[in-house]
C-alpha cells in the first residue's frame, strides 16, 4: 500500500473535510473558513493532491510535487471551538479562545504532579511560574491553531496538551529515554500506567509519520524494548524521515 492510500484511510476514519466539520459545527462552510482565516481554529491538518502528494503541519510535503486541485482534512476536535463561536465575530471568537484555553492551561499545569518533567521551563526556579505557564499556553495554543496539534491530539484542550507532554515526558524519565536494560516490576506497572494515559489522549498518527511521532517512538518502541506487547497501530505504520515539530 503506497504512503497516500494508507494516508487516505487513515483520514477517513479520523479527520473530516471542510463541508462535514461546518455541519459538526452547525454552521456554513464560510463561517468556518472565517474562523480558520481569524486563527479561532486550526488550518487543514492534511492535505492530499490528486497525484498522490500530500502535506500536514508535521513532517511538511511529502511526494512529488502537488498537481491538481487538492482536498483538505480538518480535525473533527474543532467542532467543539465553532460550537462556542455563536454570536461572536470571528476576530472576537479568536481572542476568546485563546484566552480560554490559557486560563484553563494555567489553572490545570499547578495540579499535575508530572508538571516540572513536561514544562521545565515553567518551574525553573523550583517554584510555579505563572508568567511563565502562561507563555507555554499560548505556545500549546498556537501549535493547536497551526495544526500540528491536531495530528497528535483527539481534542485540542489544555488537558490534552498537558496530559501528552507531561506523560511523554514521565516515559523518558522513567526508561532513561529508551536506554535502560530492564525494568523492576513495580517500575514496570507505573510505566505502563503512564504510557495507558498517553495513548488516550493522543491520535495514532497518520502510517508515515507513526514510526517517529511519539506513538512510534515512546508507545510502540517502548513496549517492544521491555517485553510489553505491541500496539494495533504499530503494525501499520511505515518508516520514513519526519523531522521533529510540534507534537512529534
Amino acid at each position: 500500500m503506497s504512503d497516500s492510500v494508507a494516508l487516505q484511510t487513515y483520514l477517513d476514519r479520523y479527520f473530516v473535510q471542510l463541508d462535514d466539520l461546518a455541519r459538526l459545527g452547525g454552521v456554513s462552510p464560510a463561517e468556518v473558513a472565517a474562523l480558520i482565516a481569524a486563527r479561532a481554529i486550526p488550518q487543514p491538518i492534511y492535505t492530499i493532491w490528486p497525484n498522490g502528494a500530500f502535506s500536514s503541519p508535521i513532517g511538511g510535503p511529502h511526494g512529488a510535487a502537488p498537481h491538481g486541485e487538492p482536498t483538505h482534512w480538518y480535525s473533527p476536535a474543532a467542532a467543539w471551538w465553532i460550537r462556542r463561536s455563536r454570536g461572536l465575530s470571528p476576530v472576537d471568537a479568536s481572542a476568546r479562545f485563546e484566552a480560554r484555553f490559557v486560563a484553563d492551561f494555567v489553572t490545570r499545569l499547578p495540579l499535575e504532579p508530572q508538571a516540572p518533567l513536561g514544562y521545565a521551563q515553567v518551574f525553573a526556579t523550583g517554584r510555579f511560574d505563572a508568567a511563565a505557564a502562561q507563555a507555554s499556553a499560548r505556545a500549546e495554543w498556537n501549535d493547536w491553531i497551526d495544526g500540528g496539534y491536531g495530528v497528535c491530539l483527539r481534542y485540542g484542550d489544555a488537558h490534552h496538551a498537558i496530559t501528552k507532554t507531561c506523560r511523554r515526558a514521565a516515559v523518558l524519565v522513567m526508561t532513561d529515554e529508551g536506554r535502560r536494560p530492564e525494568l523492576t516490576p513495580t517500575e514496570r506497572d507505573a510505566l505502563l500506567d503512564v504510557m495507558e494515559e498517553l495513548e488516550a489522549v493522543m491520535l495514532p498518527f497518520a502510517p508515515h509519520q507513526r514510526p517517529q511521532g511519539t506513538p512510534g517512538l515512546w508507545l510502540d518502541a517502548v513496549l517492544a524494548r521491555y517485553g510489553l506487547g505491541t500496539t494495533r497501530d504499530a503494525q501499520q505504520a511505515v518508516g520514513q524521515a519526519m523531522p521533529p515539530r510540534l507534537c512529534a
